[in-house]
């Protein structure tokens, strides 16, 4: 029970430091470099009130005003901070005349030492050039990066214990004279208590300087530093504030109790080792969201993990209209799998195509190789459903992959181009009618990227048509769209479509689609593109384990997602009809699948380590949202609905905060704000040769 409360704390530490560090390090960067500059204006001030009232000019040199002149911009950026946080760690001490740096003066040169050695952080141009540092033919560059990763990996902890040691040593100094500002602020806060202040300084000097429950030790000195009543400056006070939360953040060290408790309890494996071949093994079939959160949900665990995908990228799903509709491109809603878990060493990625399990054998069959497994996750997602017509599948694409994205792009840009070609009016109008099957999310968004396109996107670019008399058609089924939603959100999703000049047709059902058009009830419609979004089956996992399904394919599985009769083999998202929604069966949506994820992972774990194992799986619903177009969308919350303008932020923004990878995230914000600002779409490209088959 001890160890685990303890490989608990030591995991939350770890995750503290992933998730702040980069931002401490920011706040420590703009902090010396307003420090610089405010030193620069404070000079330059100086020296007028020189002349003026002196009769002396004292001009700053040339090398001067540009270092502190460029010094902020550099460390602000995160530009060269090695080289730059040395030049200043050299002038501090120049200005100190040899005399020892203790108090501010000594935090001041600690966090600069910290930059130096430790670099400037993820939130930095320093941590995007350095990627590419390695590959440079340049060897002085080569060389640099070498020495960069030797300090940072064998002078980093030193410097962590200097620190500690030195923080030990001037608390102790500062707490033992009698009438210090700690010892009465100590004094003040522990009036009931029996310790003694000076007892309570002196433990937490021990504690810093042994390294034990470091963090703790930092953050309770840290609490007082402000209240204390010492007499320091602003800015003295921010130095020790920063180092001592830099502590608080980064722990220990390597030169520490706490690493030698944090290695006892093996709650994180080294970056340099990966897993051992003798650990349990377990096999994550599938990269999307549901694969890759329960990869991620071992990373504590002692267990290799192999993640199988038939493609090498993460993909952002629920934007993959925007790459059908010319308004992102494909890059910036998909991430390659191995970037990450490049820190995750005990997960190796494998690309193949499954097409069989052996329960029996506890065996993948990946080709023509075969993967032993001990833990089964079968994340396996699903694929277009035709409801048995897929003759219709080449006139009808869906929306479930890259490749499936930017044939519908090329479609939709050719009809266009085709449009303009022709001489026939009825062609004509056949090239610029779109056909969506399917009235929910993906359908309306769909529908809604399409018309606003065709009515604003391309305006004043085509000589012979007008993009904008572009039909635009929505067949739904049943008696309203988004019918998973409320009917108040359908209602106003439709009125929201119809504004854009979108045609909703219910209650009409597709009875043969073909390369000239659609058949609906008796009635044609001259089309040159349909597309599907009418609905999805689930991958063949059912087949490979001889398991029964639902209508739509998926496996029926046990409140804990494993695979009836099948032990240590569990089904998750798309591939899994699942009960955990109150009764209900948990919809295929991607929260489900990576709450799914992390839910097998808890088991697995437990089950690695003889815990008991975590209570049935329970889906959370947190909302659905779709968009339609500008500031037009609807959102389900538990039980409020928003439609219009403001959904339509909150969706950009829930969308923005899940895409992977900070990278992705600002080109999305960009495109959109250009979108947004001149109605035209950046990535309107016709790859491949799609138009053989659109003419057949």
């Amino acid at each position: 029970m001890l160890r685990n409360t303890l490989k608990r704390a030591c995991g939350f530490g770890a995750a503290l430091r992933v998730l702040c560090m980069p931002w401490l390090v920011l706040l420590a960067r703009i902090w010396f470099g307003q420090v610089v500059f405010v030193h620069q204006i404070m000079t330059i001030a100086e020296s007028l009130h020189g002349a003026l009232f002196s009769g002396g000019l004292r001009v700053p040199s040339a090398l001067d005003a540009a270092l502190h002149s460029v010094v902020p911009l550099l460390l602000t950026m995160g530009l060269l901070t090695r080289p730059v946080a040395l030049v200043l760690l050299i002038e501090t001490i120049a200005d100190s005349h040899g005399a020892l740096a203790v108090g501010a003066q000594g935090a001041k040169l600690a966090l600069l030492s910290w930059l130096i050695v430790s670099g400037a952080g993820g939130m930095s141009l320093d941590n995007l050039l350095a990627r590419g540092l390695s590959w440079i033919p340049f060897r002085p560059i080569r060389v640099t990066r070498e020495i960069y990763l030797w300090l940072e990996r064998y002078l980093g902890p030193l410097l962590q214990f200097v620190i500690r040691v030195g923080l030990a040593a001037s608390l102790v100094n500062v707490v033992l004279p009698a009438g210090s500002w700690l010892q009465k602020a100590m004094l003040g806060a522990a009036a009931t208590s029996l310790v003694h202040p000076v007892w309570c300084a002196a433990a937490l000097a021990l504690a810093l300087a042994l390294g034990c429950a470091t963090r703790f030790a930092a953050l309770f000195i840290a609490v007082m530093v402000p209240v204390a009543g010492i007499a320091m400056s602003t800015d003295d006070r921010l130095a020790v504030l920063l180092l001592l939360s830099l502590l608080v953040v980064a722990g220990g060290g390597m030169l520490s109790l706490d690493w030698l408790l944090q290695r006892w309890t093996g709650s994180a494996l080294q970056e340099d080792d990966s897993a051992p071949e003798d650990l349990p093994h377990v096999v994550v079939v599938g990269g999307g969201f549901g694969g890759v959160a329960a990869a991620r949900g071992l990373r504590n665990a002692r267990c290799r993990v192999t993640l199988i995908d038939q493609r090498n990228h993460h993909l952002f799903q629920p934007l993959l209209y925007q790459v059908a509709t010319a308004a992102l491109s494909p890059a910036e809603i998909a991430t390659p799998i191995r970037s990450l878990f490049r820190r995750q060493r005990n997960v190796q990625v494998r690309l193949g195509q499954v097409t069989g399990v052996d329960a029996a054998a506890r065996e993948v069959q990946v080709g023509a190789a075969r993967v032993k497994f001990d833990y089964l996750v079968l994340a396996t997602g699903a694929h277009h459903s035709y409801f048995g017509k897929d003759s219709w599948a080449p006139f009808a694409p869906g929306l479930k992959s890259i490749e499936d994205a930017t044939a519908v792009r090329s479609r939709l840009l050719r009809a266009f181009e085709e449009a303009e070609s022709v001489a026939s009016e009825t062609e004509r109008a056949a090239w610029l009618t779109f056909v969506i099957v399917g009235g929910g999310p993906t359908g309306i968004e769909l529908a809604g990227a399409i018309a606003e396109l065709a009515r604003h996107g391309m305006a004043e670019e085509y000589r012979m048509i007008d993009p904008a008399v572009a039909r635009v058609i929505l067949l739904q089924s049943g008696p309203r769209i988004l019918p998973t939603f409320t009917a108040t959100l359908s209602s106003a999703a439709e009125r929201s479509l119809q504004a854009l000049g979108v045609e909703v047709r219910l209650d009409t059902r597709v009875q043969g689609v073909d390369s000239e058009g659609v058949d609906i009830g008796g009635q044609r419609i001259a089309a040159r593109t349909v597309l599907w979004a009418a609905g999805v089956a689930a991958s063949p996992a059912a087949q490979w384990l001889n398991q029964t399904t639902d209508p739509s394919g998926r496996l029926a599985v046990a409140a804990d997602l494993s695979v009836p009769d099948l032990q240590w083999i569990y089904a998750i998202g798309d591939t899994a009809s699942s009960l955990g929604w109150g009764g209900a069966v948990v919809p295929g949506l991607a929260p489900a699948a990576k709450q799914q994820g992390r839910y097998v992972a808890g088991v697995i774990a437990a089950s690695l380590t003889g815990r008991r194992p975590p209570p049935p799986f329970r889906y959370r619903h947190f909302g659905s949202l779709a968009t339609i177009g500008r500031q037009a969308a609807v959102a389900e919350i538990g039980k409020l609905c928003v439609w219009g303008e403001p959904a339509w932020w909150f969706w950009g923004a829930t969308h923005i905060a899940f895409l992977v990878g900070g990278r992705n995230r600002a080109i999305v914000i960009l495109d959109w704000l250009w979108a947004y600002l001149t109605y035209r779409r950046s990535t309107r490209l016709i790859t491949g040769d799609t138009r053989d088959k659109m003419m057949d």
